[in-house]
């Protein structure tokens, strides 16, 4: 349940940044930011028991540019900044946003990462549930469009659910219902309703029974 709660504050804290996994973001400002910022340095800090952040997590040739929302002195969100290479033009790099964290309950670990390509659309979001420095959704996206998503929901490091979409819409769910690392049950979507699921009795990986949609009713 603690962990269920966790995940309703946190989906409603960034509902509007995942939403829009296509767009393009430059370093995050607010009225007033220009004030908390701080690019690079060893001012930028880092993560206390969790997912590095800051001046530490910045790899070869990346600068850091942080922001303080709540004015506790302290970097709350870190957008790096890195030379990109154009898939167009081999060879050719620019500096671009490579990816950005935010830490929205103020505890220094990071609860969400994204990481963006060239045109500085998303590819990958990463987010943390139950705030304990581990990241626990993964969301990857294709020209702004989600295309995957993978979840722990028992925490232990491992993925145990896995939706994938087609042109925006969930297509098909798998779920590890026993967590042994190993897909059980496959469900299957047709214009967002479930349309049949494939349940896998004895442990084989191997669809063996089939249920449609009106006879799990």
């Amino acid at each position: 349940m603690k962990a269920r709660m966790h995940s309703w504050w946190l989906a409603g804290a960034v509902g509007l940044i995942v939403a829009c996994g296509g767009c393009k973001s430059g370093p995050e400002a607010r009225p007033g930011d220009e004030g908390h910022a701080n690019t690079g340095g060893d001012e930028a800090g880092a993560a206390e028991g969790g997912s590095l952040a800051g001046a530490a997590g910045a790899r070869p040739g990346e600068k850091v540019q942080t922001f303080d929302l709540n004015d506790d002195k302290k970097p709350d969100v870190w957008a790096y900044l890195g030379p990109m290479e154009d898939p167009a033009s081999p060879g050719q790099t620019r500096e671009g946003l490579v990816r950005k964290e935010w830490d929205f309950n103020f505890d220094s670990k990071i609860d969400i990462r994204r990481y963006y390509n060239f045109k500085e659309e998303v590819v990958k979001d990463e987010m943390d549930l139950d705030f304990d420095g581990k990241f626990d959704v993964a969301t990857y996206w294709q020209s702004g469009t989600r295309v995957r998503q993978e979840y722990d929901f028992n925490f232990d490091g491992k993925s145990d659910v896995w939706k994938y979409f087609e042109k925006g819409q969930l297509v098909r769910l798998e779920r590890d219902r026993d967590y042994n690392g190993r897909v059980d049950r496959w469900e299957y979507f047709v214009e967002g309703r479930l349309d049949r699921t494939g349940l896998d009795e004895d442990g084989d990986g191997q669809i063996d029974k089939w249920i449609q949609q009106t006879e799990e009713k």
